[in-house]
């Protein structure tokens, strides 16, 4: 569940731009767009060499991409934290470790962010505040301990954390994994799952019954030899029990009015409990709007019923990328801000949040639409191109593509007035000759 949300929400990436503003210049505002993008794709891209994402060089690759390992802890966990370095490297401490303090007045607004870290005989207390940053270390060595505090200034005035809260309602500090409501589904489940490969197994191996027997003490003693079997009663204590080695006789003596068989599950038990799991598997998707054909599900004849799913799902897809928005937005705003220190080209302003498509259009419709808007001069070249995503830069080839019809124009303006001169050349001649 988590993997496929994290992959919905960042599998086709994203574009974090500066807002429009017509008093930024332009090729400022081009300048910073690119410094975005490149940083968002480090984000994005697990193989992506950015120094910015990388926390610790000398760390084992876990080959993950830092916004999908994030979203998938921030649903399974119920929160998460990011912190941007002064060097602007991102951070992603273990949410246990991580203290939030608020303001008395509004638990709403953050006034510290505490990481705790314990090591073998080191805690090291690192304190986020928008004046400042303190970093405590207690190393405890033959039992004495020793304390250094350093004070670090905060450049940007703002705490450099930004706090991930799934499921979050407005009067609540922290969010909620997405697993919370669903334990109980998940809980008989399980039960159901175990109980019917317990019966499958039973059914490939059966047990010998005796039953209507009016002595069975005497059908123990024909039946020997029988062996002591020791087992852990539910209370937990040892108890013995004769077990009978079946497998050892020739033949079976039966006792006076009884009959031995062979029990197992009924046939067919498989498909009660099949029914039952699909309930809950409906249950669930219910609640997290996930559609059958997402988890690989869907049969042909139903296509028809998974597409109209699809564009349901499309838009839970949209709800949750509108949620991670507002973080993505402020992570990439407060890494800008420790950019602009040394970067004086940069400019902090406004960022705005592109998400791609989410579902692929109907390349036929897409195409006769494109046709009309063209054939009613609608649209420019350059626009249709870009529609079309043939090449990488529209404009340029739009102009190309605009000179190279002008020279056949002038081609063929020339080869049509040389061919109407010769043409009266000719009729001339003709009439000369005629009145000779």
């Amino acid at each position: 569940i988590e993997r496929v949300i994290a992959s919905w929400v960042f599998g086709a990436g994203m574009e974090v731009t500066l807002a429009k503003d017509e008093t930024i210049a332009e090729d400022t505002a081009a300048y910073t767009n690119e410094a975005l993008a490149e940083f968002v794709a480090g984000l994005l891209d697990a193989g992506q060499d950015n120094e910015d994402v990388e926390t610790n060089p000398d760390q084992d690759d876990r080959s993950a991409s830092l916004l999908l390992s994030v979203l998938r802890d921030a649903l399974g966990l119920g929160d998460q934290w990011l912190i941007v370095n002064p060097d602007g490297a991102v951070s992603v401490p273990s949410p246990e470790t991580v203290e939030a303090k608020r303001d008395p007045l509004d638990y709403r607004v953050l006034t510290a962010v505490t990481v705790t870290t314990k090591l073998e005989g080191v805690i090291i207390t690192d304190e986020y505040r928008a004046d400042g940053r303190t970093v405590t270390t207690r190393v405890t060595e033959n039992g004495v301990e020793r304390q250094t505090i350093t004070q670090y200034a905060n450049l940007i005035d703002r705490i450099p954390v930004v706090h991930i809260a799934h499921d979050r309602s407005g009067n609540e500090t922290h969010g909620h994994p997405i697993h919370d409501e669903l334990r109980p589904l998940y809980d008989q489940y399980d039960d159901l799952i175990y109980k019917q490969l317990d019966g499958a197994k039973l059914l490939g191996n059966p047990i010998l019954a005796f039953v209507g027997m009016k002595d069975i003490r005497q059908v123990i003693n024909a039946n020997e030899p029988a062996t002591p079997e020791t087992y852990l009663a539910r209370d937990g204590s040892e108890q013995t029990r004769t077990q009978l080695n079946i497998d050892a006789n020739a033949v079976l003596l039966v006792g006076e009015g009884g009959d031995a068989k062979y029990v197992a599950p009924p046939v067919g038990f498989t498909k009660d409990t099949d029914a039952a799991l699909d309930s809950l598997q409906i249950l669930m998707l219910m609640h997290l709007g996930i559609p059958f054909s997402v988890w690989g599900d869907e049969l042909s004849s139903a296509r028809a019923t998974s597409e109209t799913q699809m564009k349901q799902f499309a838009r839970e897809v949209q709800g949750w990328q509108r949620d991670a928005g507002g973080w993505i937005v402020r992570l990439c705003k407060i890494w800008l801000q420790y950019r602009a220190l040394l970067d004086p080209q940069l400019i902090v302003a406004k960022l705005a949040l592109k998400w791609p498509p989410i579902l692929e259009e109907n390349e036929e419709i897409a195409l006769k639409y494109l046709t009309f808007a063209k054939d009613h001069g609608l649209i420019t070249d350059e626009t249709a191109l870009r529609l079309t995503d043939l090449v990488e830069n529209p404009e340029e080839e739009a102009e190309a593509a605009a000179g190279e019809t002008e020279e056949k124009q002038e081609k063929m303006l020339a080869q049509t007035d040389a061919g109407e001169f010769g043409g009266r050349l000719n009729q001339e001649q003709q009439n000369q000759q005629e009145n000779t």
